[in-house]
């Protein structure tokens, strides 16, 4: 069960209502949207602690090292020897839509799991093993442990939905009542006070005192030519080849093709293609 049907099966029962006749109310009280209804709280601010792409990637891989070096690649095999190994033998196939085959590594590290001890001593089973971490770091998720998609999630969404959106336009229901967002840069931790912590006091100190913060709003101006992409409500359908997605709008695309995900990617393939032709030519 997916959890928007989940979701919906919780509204009927506690309503008596369909989830969408919630969703259509909520849209059209004032102030609401598309998106949704109007903020519960009009004095709410939002502060977006942002992160350099790059540095965020390093910190992503590092937490995935640390996680196998903890023993994750263990606990594995030790699931694997307890279930695994009968599920092979009855001729079931893995399915890691359910139940204990959602949680990290699984899918990522099957091929791996599914060979002998002195399988995964060999080149070949190094590889896999190499295969699953990389593709560890880079599963498709918003969960902030499931790696490198999550960066997407987190920065996609207040890009696209807060920061192209400048505010409860009147007449134009394309847009959401949106409050004010201040980004504070967490990309380097020794001067998280210097470039997060006081700049936050000061917006929500000012805000209080009913002063205009020194520091500049994210969202973007009306007349942007993003906010007019988003208006217009695009819907191209993208396909990266290399990232194996799709992308759906002309700047989500734009914003893909020069990500750092993206460009990693790319990176990893060429490394791919060089390690095969010399294999190949040995």
């Amino acid at each position: 069960m997916t959890a928007n049907l989940r979701r919906s099966l919780q509204v009927w029962e506690q309503t008596g209502r369909r989830h969408s006749e919630v969703l259509r109310e909520q849209q059209e009280q004032e102030g609401g949207s598309r998106l949704g209804g109007a903020l519960r709280y009009p004095s709410t601010v939002i502060l977006w602690v942002t992160c350099d792409q790059d540095v965020l990637d390093q910190r992503l891989d590092r937490r995935v090292d640390d996680m196998i070096e903890r023993g994750l690649l263990q606990e594995l095999k030790d699931f694997h020897a307890d279930y695994n190994k009968q599920r092979l033998k009855e001729g079931q196939l893995a399915d890691y839509t359910k139940g204990i085959f959602q949680s990290i590594g699984f899918k990522e590290f099957h091929q791996y799991l599914v060979l002998t001890e002195e399988e995964q001593q060999t080149k070949d089973g190094r590889k896999l093993y190499e295969a699953g971490v990389a593709a560890l770091k880079q599963i498709p998720t918003a969960n902030t442990i499931h790696t490198h998609h999550c960066p997407q999630g987190p920065f996609v969404y207040p890009k696209h939905i807060l920061l192209l959106c400048p505010g409860n336009m009147a007449d134009d229901i394309s847009f959401p009542q949106v409050p004010p967002v201040f980004a504070l840069d967490g990309s380097d931790p020794s001067k998280w006070d210097e470039r997060v912590r006081l700049p936050a006091e000061g917006v929500v100190q000012a805000l209080a005192e009913g002063r205009e913060p020194e520091l500049s709003t994210a969202n973007m101006a009306k007349e942007s030519p993003d906010v007019e992409d988003v208006n217009r409500g695009d819907k191209t359908r993208y396909e990266c080849d290399v990232c194996e997605r799709v992308v759906i709008g002309e700047i989500q695309w734009r914003a893909h093709i020069h990500g750092a995900k993206h460009r990693k990617m790319q990176r990893r393939q060429t490394l791919l293609k060089e390690n095969s032709k010399k294999e190949v030519n040995v």
